[in-house]
């Protein structure tokens, strides 16, 4: 897997290289010169954010007509392998979405994919970020190659008027344990009811990475030394807990599941309060609270093990936004962003589609119309309790989800034991990181 990965990073840098490395004079003063300049940006995301970028590219086109920004957008599958293909073939999008958790490979494998934004301010107003969020999101050895959307993370939403009726307090901390009795509690008062729904991605990114940072105070793999953390007792501990949360009816079968993946949006238990609460994204929290209009959402703690070794949970960004190094019009492509991020028009429009803003710009504009206070702000807030370690880098690359999804997934059917899983996962890591050396 490097090693292609590696080949394809030499691709791009021949490509960039017989490209030349510096934009031409006469492109770099295009909005004075009034020549016209065509700038692709490339995302991925449901409707709303979809429908307020474009707006956002509307309004900056009709302040800006020599500039034209052709959306490249849609939903997240095949996004990472799309981007990587691009990044390595050098015709990537001018601006494009990057997800945090991929971000450091490529950084890693050839950081001139990106532009580094602390090179152009004077095209765009970095101080409105909170320097502290900005360097712990995009900032790799100083250079800000990527700049954080919004303030996320991991959340739990829940409908109040039912857990009141069931007697549960998503407010109060909790454990993974309590999870299970709670769970027992919701099918005491409807049989064909559920705690929780979880796909399985969200049994990789909600149960067992964060499990596993609390039992054993470090991130699932190290980034320095190459190593797995946990060992296989304990990897098969959480995937026992995997087993107890099916075994006990606290998460809906996955086969109910799998028809609607994770799009909530169109799953008639939850739009028919069948669900009690939901692990999400502050920034996808609205989306999933709006599916369900009939019902009042509350923002919930998240469940940390009696004598966590780390919280497990923390605040970080949902993506980054980058400008290629390759592009003829990086210059422009950072006003643009600069727009993007700091004019309150634009912060208008956006409004919380990629979570909470994380310029002042954003969210005093979104303050004042009332906008953030809402269940995303709401997510935002109990998110910034805790101080769990960034598990970015190696723990979060996509061949080691899909291997933590399968595990997960094998539990949820039932088609090995925990024990026999977590053996079989421990290999594939061990594979993985073999391959990284």
């Amino acid at each position: 897997m490097k090693k292609q990965f590696t080949a394809a990073v030499l691709a791009a840098m021949m490509a960039a290289a017989m490209a030349g490395g510096t934009v031409p004079a006469s492109e770099t003063d295009t909005e004075a010169s009034g020549e016209p300049v065509t700038l692709r940006f490339m995302w991925w995301g449901g409707d709303d954010r979809a429908t307020a970028t474009l707006n956002v590219i509307d309004a900056y086109e009709k302040e800006h007509p020599n500039v034209t920004i052709e959306a490249e957008y849609g939903s997240s599958d095949g996004y990472q392998e799309k981007l990587t293909t691009q990044l390595a073939s050098g015709t990537v999008a001018d601006i494009f979405q990057m997800g945090p958790g991929w971000m450091s490979g490529y950084v890693s494998s050839n950081a001139d994919y990106f532009v580094d934004f602390n090179d152009y301010q004077d095209d765009i107003d970095l101080s409105t970020f909170d320097a502290d969020f900005l360097k712990n999101n995009g900032q790799f050895d100083g250079h800000q190659y990527g700049l954080p959307t919004g303030i996320s993370g991991h959340a739990m939403i829940y409908n109040k008027d039912l857990a009141d009726k069931i007697g549960l307090d998503f407010s109060q901390d909790y454990t993974w344990d309590d999870l299970i009795e709670m769970g027992k509690k919701v099918q005491e008062y409807d049989s064909s009811m559920y705690l929780l729904t979880l796909s399985s991605s969200e049994l990789n990114t909600f149960i067992i990475r964060p499990y596993l940072q609390q039992l054993t105070g470090k991130t699932l793999l190290d980034n320095e030394t190459k190593q797995i953390n946990p060992t296989e007792e304990e990897m098969a501990q959480v995937l026992n807990y995997i087993k107890s949360l099916y075994d006990n009816n606290v998460v809906t079968p996955i086969t109910n599941v799998i028809t609607y993946g994770t799009d909530l949006t169109t799953d008639p238990n939850w739009i028919n309060q069948k669900y009690v609460g939901a692990f999400c994204y502050s920034s996808t929290a609205e989306t999933f609270a709006a599916a369900c209009p009939d019902a009042e959402f509350g923002a919930g703690k998240l469940p940390v093990m009696e004598d966590a070794k780390d919280d497990g949970w923390y605040a970080n960004c949902p993506q980054f936004m980058c400008v290629s190094k390759n592009s003829p019009n990086a210059e422009e492509a950072v006003k643009f962003l600069d727009y993007f991020y700091n004019d309150p028009e634009a912060a208008g429009l956006l409004g919380t589609v990629r979570s909470v803003p994380p310029t002042s710009v954003g969210q005093d504009t979104l303050s004042d119309n009332g906008t953030l206070e809402g269940i995303a702000k709401d997510t935002v807030d109990v998110l910034q309790n805790y101080k769990g370690t960034n598990d970015l880098g190696l723990t979060t690359e996509e061949q080691v989800s899909t291997i933590l999804e399968d595990a997960g997934t094998q539990i949820a059917y039932n088609q090995e034991t925990p024990e026999k899983v977590a053996a079989n996962t421990m290999q594939l890591l061990q594979n993985f990181l073999d391959s990284q050396q």
